[in-house]
């Protein structure tokens, strides 16, 4: 355990970055187990001045196969059935917060996971809160935690609470493996958890049967261990007055993170989840899925692809036929890398299809550029030198080049639209 590092002030990147602008988007079924998540959104909406969004899912009801082959519809309509969830939503809304709360109610049916992180996508919430609900060997074999399945889908933070859920978190461990995945984890915590007076940063050095996470964080020693942990630091750009204090572990990562925070009493623990492709998006990850099986204090997850965001970028309209080039766009891209050039940025791709696609991020961006010729934009990453870390993303088909900025006029975001869909170039800092 490291001594307690007080953060003297955020830097100068940190004042300009925006808390996500959205709603507050809270899962519910009118059960008790969503109370705590529905006093744990009310704290969120005041603290950020937003608005909530519950959204109830009615799962649709089996069919039955009577005698002879014949098919019996469910005994109960669905207008009837949402009626009915609709009004235990109600009044579980208005036992909690009192009548004239002025949350929305939207209302879904079928599958619940899917659905819940849909609606969180698609009103842009800055966060996701719901029920953490601990289900035995069956539910976890049939697929029923819904918390890990929704994280699985998710593109924003998502917060699970336990029932008796009474205040957001002020003292929080994070676990921290170095990789890119627990970085934007804990950035996320800063964003989207008001109030945080202590941070633990956890690394756990794994067994001999290491977790996947471990491949990827790039410690081979103890020696690594402590420039790893200022670097991290630095990179969270953390505000003045929130305590931080490191700390190694040993063993299976979700058990030593697990037993720390029942053992401090801490309020919540922060974990990332990989979540790039799809099989990563299916598997989670073994310390995330064990730490919200295994929590008893508020969890908050964080899915890779989420990224801060000071504006909401929209998807370009289907367009049919070929591409119209700008004659424009070579010098607008030139006048972008004058202006950013050396600036840490992320790369997202766009599809209407699959949706939002991570691919990097923490790179510096070192131009971009078209060519008229290939009719093609050319995004580079990377740092100047004899370094490694280098990437380029060719995008053809091109058929908008748009620089997105804030209220200030500084530049926030590059958009390129192709195809059906976009790639974003965000400017981190």
């Amino acid at each position: 355990m490291s001594p307690t590092v007080l953060s003297s002030g955020p830097s100068p990147a940190a004042e300009t970055v925006q808390r996500q602008s959205g709603p507050v988007v809270v899962a519910t079924d009118g059960s008790a187990g969503a109370v705590g998540a529905l006093r744990a959104a009310s704290e969120l909406a005041a603290a950020n001045g937003t608005n909530v969004i519950v959204v109830g899912v009615l799962e649709p009801m089996p069919i039955v196969v009577a005698d002879y082959g014949i098919t019996m519809p469910p005994v109960e309509s669905g207008s009837a059935r949402r009626r009915v969830l609709h009004d235990a939503i109600k009044a579980q809304l208005d036992d909690v917060l009192g009548t004239g709360h002025g949350w929305t109610i939207d209302l879904q049916e079928g599958h619940p996971a899917t659905l819940i992180s849909r609606v969180a996508r698609d009103y842009n919430a800055q966060v996701l809160v719901l029920g953490l609900g601990h289900h035995d060997l069956v539910d976890r074999l049939m697929g029923g935690e819904i918390a890990l399945q929704v994280l699985r889908m998710s593109r924003v933070p998502v917060l699970a609470v336990p029932g008796d859920f009474r205040h957001l978190p002020k003292r929080v461990a994070i676990a921290c493996d170095f990789a890119d995945g627990s970085q934007h984890a804990a950035r996320a915590a800063l964003d989207v958890l008001p109030g945080l007076s202590m941070i633990y940063l956890v690394h756990v050095e794994p067994r001999l049967d290491i977790q996947p996470e471990a491949l990827l964080s790039g410690i081979g020693s103890a020696e690594d261990l402590d420039p790893a942990f200022t670097k991290f630091i630095t990179a969270m750009e953390v505000p003045s007055g929130i305590a931080i204090e490191t700390m190694t572990l040993h063993g299976k990562p979700s058990r030593a993170i697990l037993d720390f925070a029942k053992s401090a009493h801490l309020d919540a623990v922060v974990t990332g989840s990989r979540g790039g492709g799809f099989l990563d998006r299916m598997m989670v990850g073994s310390t995330a899925t064990g730490i919200i099986r295994g929590a008893e204090c508020a969890v908050l997850g964080v899915p890779t692809s989420y990224r801060r965001r000071s504006v909401t970028v929209v998807m370009p309209e289907k367009v049919t036929g070929e591409p119209v080039e700008s004659a424009h766009w070579a010098g607008q891209l030139e006048v972008f890398t004058q202006r950013n050039a050396g600036r840490t940025v992320s790369l997202e791709v766009d599809d209407p299809e699959l949706g939002a696609q991570f691919q990097v991020s923490g790179y510096p961006l070192l131009g971009a550029s078209y060519d008229h010729h290939d009719r093609r934009v050319e995004l580079m990453l990377g740092e100047l030198g004899e370094s490694e870390r280098h990437l380029s993303r060719g995008i053809t088909n091109v058929r908008a080049v748009e620089v997105m900025r804030d209220a200030d006029g500084r530049d926030v975001a590059l958009r390129v639209a192709h195809g059906e869909g976009q790639t974003l170039l965000l400017i981190e800092r």
